[in-house]
């Protein structure tokens, strides 16, 4: 027994006392099987489908569905299904054949997890690329600092020779050029570690604020200003990195106040020899132009071999003092071996 509506075309199991359809309220008819419950669905389409003129006049038509749905239970469930006259049917293979096409994107897909570093980590990584540039850098600077020096020390040692007794033509060129060359190029290595020294200023400072959560106060025009022009930097890089100093201790346990102060207290000072060395090499280099006597030339070239050498001592002992800067004290070495006093 089945239970069918003729206006909605949907069947369900009979149930007793289920006399109207709980989706649109219209009457339910009884049928034995599901043969019948087709026929009776066909003919209620056909009866809808006829005109209104075909009826009789005497014959009343189909009772009005009540005006709201019915449910008699709310534990029935209904399932619908599509009427098999509405099935469409099935297509033939297509017209294509050979092999399928391999699928292909015509864009970039932009749908799953996209693993990005996070900021910290970045800066981070900028900072231990540019603190290795500034090694690098110093390094170079260093030993075009060396080579200078030696071929200045070679020429003064050429006027002291040409005291006595005079030196060939070619050798007297050849020392100009020479000397021209390892100046231009203990030039160029100071300017390299000069922009090499900003950069990791600049670098140094933004992982110290952004590992703060703090914005940097200073303009990074300004810290490149203070950390890079000549003389400036003589108060300006002191300045910026004891900032950069004070952070670091507030955020590292690990990291002691006094020992950081210490370290940038030699590197200050060390610093300001160099630069006083160099200062001196100049005005004495200007004295020298100015003047016809050999033995001024001599003095300012001897002042010349000094501050070239100091410039590059500290630039080798700053190679290896920017990596420990800011890092905490090594531990002492725990010896392997224990001498016992033998009575």
């Amino acid at each position: 027994m089945i239970d069918l509506c003729p206006r909605c075309r949907i069947q369900a199991p009979h149930r007793p006392g289920r006399e109207h359809c709980p989706r649109c309220g219209g009457p339910l008819s009884v049928v034995d099987d599901a043969a019948r419950a087709l026929a009776a669905r066909r003919e209620s389409s056909v009866r809808s489908a006829a005109p209104t003129g075909a009826m009789r006049p005497g014959r009343p038509g189909p009772a009005p569905a009540p005006a709201g749905r019915l449910y008699r239970s709310r534990n029935v469930r209904w399932v619908a299904r599509r009427p098999p006259e509405a099935i469409p049917a099935r297509r033939g293979p297509s017209g294509r054949r050979g092999p399928r096409l391999i699928p292909r994107y015509v864009y970039v897909p932009t749908w799953g997890l996209h693993d990005e570093p996070a900021g910290a980590d970045t800066t981070h990584h900028k900072l231990e690329s540019s603190r290795a540039r500034l090694g690098l850098a110093l390094v170079l600077a260093g030993s075009a600092l060396t080579a200078s020096a030696l071929v200045h020390l070679l020429r003064y040692i050429l006027l002291v020779v040409n005291r006595d007794r005079p030196l060939p033509e070619f050798v007297i060129v050849a020392s100009d050029w020479l000397t021209v060359f390892v100046g231009v190029v203990a030039f160029l290595g100071f300017v390299l570690a000069t922009l090499a020294f900003m950069r990791w200023v600049l670098e140094l400072r933004a992982d110290t604020y952004a590992s703060a959560g703090l914005l940097d106060p200073r303009r990074p025009g300004w810290v490149a200003a203070m950390s890079g022009l000549p003389l400036v930097n003589l108060i300006g890089a002191p300045l910026v990195l004891q900032e950069v100093a004070a952070h670091r201790v507030g955020q590292d346990p690990t990291l002691d106040a006094d020992l950081v102060g210490r370290r940038l207290r030699k590197l200050w000072v060390a610093w300001v020899l160099v630069n006083a060395a160099a200062a001196v090499a100049i005005v004495a280099r200007l004295v020298a132009w100015r003047s016809d006597s050999l033995q001024t030339g001599a003095n300012a070239l001897a002042m010349v071999i000094v501050s070239t050498a100091v410039s590059a001592a500290f630039a080798f002992w700053m190679a290896r003092r920017v990596r420990t800067l800011f890092e905490a004290a090594a531990a002492a070495p725990v010896p392997t071996r224990r001498w016992v006093a033998v009575g």
